[in-house]
């Protein structure tokens, strides 16, 4: 089978890393660490203005936040047991192409690196400055990821977005939905949700 793997929030968790410093810096309250996720900014209006919160993630995303975020349990035992059962593996992140160095160089860190056929960063970059308040452009990342699925002829991919889970579902492609706060709610064909690298290797039969 050839799978494509989202980075953040399915092998990097990242959602949290990010609401932990943003509040930090903003000293606002977050809530349980199981609910925390992207979906609390849209809240953030009345403490944060929107040019403020932009700011604040140019900052963090070109320091060294996302080389310094941790991989989720069991995912590098996982992706070893899924390429040595003879499965095609392929990273595909809607992160900027100009963060491959630091993108791969935390794949080469946690040891998961090796396990890709080939990692693929959006072209055209994170975030779109036409959208509302430079806000993340997923119809981009899942037009982009959809296309490149069909390219590489794909038969599964892992997500945690849910424009992006549904576009990739719509286009005949199955979707392990890793389970995240801000998807909860999203079922349908093709669309299966789990819990956890575990779980994954559970349904694949390993």
């Amino acid at each position: 089978m050839k799978i494509g793997i989202d980075l953040d929030d399915v092998m990097a968790i990242c959602a949290v890393a990010y609401l932990r410093k943003f509040a930090e810096e903003y000293r606002v309250e977050l809530p349980d660490e199981r609910e925390i996720g992207w979906h609390l900014l849209r809240d953030m209006d009345p403490y944060v203005s929107p040019d403020e919160r932009d700011r604040f993630r140019i900052k963090l995303y070109d320091g060294t936040f996302f080389s310094e975020l941790e991989v989720y349990e069991d995912c590098p035992a996982v992706l070893e047991r899924l390429v040595a059962a003879g499965h095609e593996l392929y990273f595909i992140t809607a992160r900027a192409e100009r963060r491959r160095y630091i993108t791969e160089t935390w794949l080469r860190e946690k040891g998961i690196l090796d396990h890709a056929k080939a990692v693929h960063l959006k072209p055209i970059g994170d975030f779109r400055p036409e959208y509302p308040r430079g806000r993340y452009d997923a119809t981009g990342s899942a037009e982009y990821k959809t296309r490149l699925a069909k390219e590489l002829v794909l038969d599964a991919f892992c997500e945690d977005d849910i424009v992006i889970a549904k576009t990739l579902a719509g286009a005949g492609i199955q979707v392990f939905l890793f389970d995240q706060p801000w998807n909860r709610d999203l079922a349908g064909d093709r669309i299966t949700r789990v819990h956890g690298w575990t779980e994954l290797a559970q349904h694949l039969g390993l």
